[in-house]
Order: C-alpha cells, then sequence, then structure tokens
C-alpha cells in the first residue's frame, strides 16, 4: 500500500493551520506531540510551549505500553481522528486546534524488544506519524542541554545516563517518576539550552554515522527534529536562533 496514502492532506479553508511558503511553512502550523511518558517528557514540553511562546503546540501524554511506538501512534491517530470529529459537531473549546498538520510521538528505546522498537518506527512512518526517539532514553536528551557535558560514551540503560546528569546539573537521586523533576527540567528550558542541545544531537548523529555505529545508536535522541519543526512553526520573534 503506498505510503502516500497515510499522509494527512492539509485543509485549504480560512481556519487550517497550514499556510504554504514555498517550499516551507508559515507560524502557525499545529503539531500534536504523544508522549510515552506521564511525568518527564510532559514537563519539558509545557517548558518548551512557554519558551516558544506557541499555543499550537498540543501535548498529549499517553503513559501506556511502555514506549511501544505502534501503540502510541495509535494514540496519536485516535486523537487526531476525534479532534476533526470535534470540529465537525462545533465541539471544540477555544483553547483546542481543530486539526494538526503534524503529528509526533516521543519515547525511550531501552525498555522495547528490538523487533518491537522496530516494527513500531516503521509503522509510525508507514501512518505519517513522525518519531523523536532516544536511545536510551530521554534524559540523554536532557543531558545534551549543557554543552559542557557533551558524550557519545555508552549507556545501555537509562540508570546509565543519571551519573552524567548529577555532573552536568547536580541532580542527585534523579528520579524521572518523582514531583520535584518538574523544578529540575524547567530551568533547562531556555532559547539558549534548546539551541545547544539541538546542535549536540545532530552533532551526536555525525559521530555514529563516522564512525558506522549500527542502529540504534547508542546513545542518540532525535528529539531535536521535532524541536526543529516546533521552530520552524511559531513566528519569527518566538525561533530559536541556529547561530
Amino acid at each position: 500500500m503506498a505510503k502516500d496514502k497515510y499522509k494527512r492532506k492539509a485543509e485549504k479553508s480560512a481556519r487550517s493551520f497550514l499556510r504554504t511558503i514555498g517550499k516551507g511553512k508559515a507560524p502557525g502550523s499545529s503539531i500534536l506531540v504523544v508522549t510515552e511518558g506521564d511525568n518527564t517528557e510532559p514537563i519539558y514540553f509545557q517548558a518548551i510551549r512557554t519558551v516558544f511562546a506557541s499555543t499550537a503546540i498540543e501535548l498529549v501524554p499517553h503513559g501506556a505500553g511502555r514506549g511501544d511506538p505502534r501503540k502510541l501512534t495509535e494514540a496519536a491517530i485516535r486523537c487526531r481522528n476525534n479532534r476533526r470529529k470535534q470540529a465537525r459537531n462545533k465541539e471544540l473549546s477555544i483553547s483546542q486546534l481543530e486539526d494538526f498538520d503534524q503529528i509526533w510521538i516521543v519515547f525511550d528505546t531501552d525498555v522495547l524488544k528490538p523487533d518491537k522498537r522496530n516494527d513500531g518506527i516503521a509503522y509510525a512512518e508507514n501512518q505519517g506519524v513522525q518519531v523523536a526517539s532516544s536511545e536510551p532514553c530521554f534524559e540523554y536528551w536532557l543531558l545534551l542541554h549543557s554543552a559542557k557535558h557533551y558524550t557519545t560514551a555508552p549507556m545501555q540503560k537509562c540508570d546509565d545516563v543519571k551519573p552524567y546528569l548529577k555532573n552536568a546539573f547536580g541532580w542527585e537521586g534523579y528520579d524521572k517518576k518523582k514531583s520535584e523533576s518538574q523544578k529540575l527540567i524547567v530551568p533547562l528550558v531556555t532559547k539558549a539550552n534548546v539551541a545547544a542541545a539541538a546542535k549536540a544531537a545532530a552533532r551526536v548523529r555525525e559521530h555514529h554515522k563516522a564512525v558506522g555505529t549500527p542502529f540504534p545508536e547508542n546513545p542518540s535522541t532525535n528529539v531535536d527534529l521535532l524541536i526543529n519543526a516546533i521552530n520552524d512553526a511559531v513566528a519569527v520573534a518566538n525561533k530559536v536562533s541556529s547561530d
């Protein structure tokens, strides 16, 4: 079945959030972000919404399936379909977007068996859902917010990232399930730190490409691709500089 069948076709009505200019998109594109986690990732992306001053980013913590990208994709598609139905029935609140120009799923890979990971990623891509995964976990993306602590040292489990977080940010006994994680994560999310993390993530990919690291490259993260998509979608005054 052709892959293009699964790609969302943007509405051409005046209410559509997609505005095409050349090959890019004007500010206002709407993005749905569905996360595996109920805590760390939602806290981070809520802070991103604030930094980018964007109401065109919606966040849905799924929290089921231990990061299975297939289940996250299915949840994201249900959310999109329900939103379209609500829009048709005029049931939306003033704060709800009527549709989404992009759908992203965010998950860790350390809890997945290779077959489930690979199948889920292929399924997401076939459904037109974009993937922001981290190997071994989202905390590696957080670590990259510290330019001084850039590393490509292997980290098989999320517990292996915690000592680096302690060295970088002084996080003692970090636990993503604790409520105080908001106090730790939110201060990281500044335009300067986010820009540094995006550059570092791209640098990590170049490193793995250069040395021929097999998939999934450990450690690595694609969260910067989602950040770049958000940056492309917001108003010029709110963008993070790439300089």
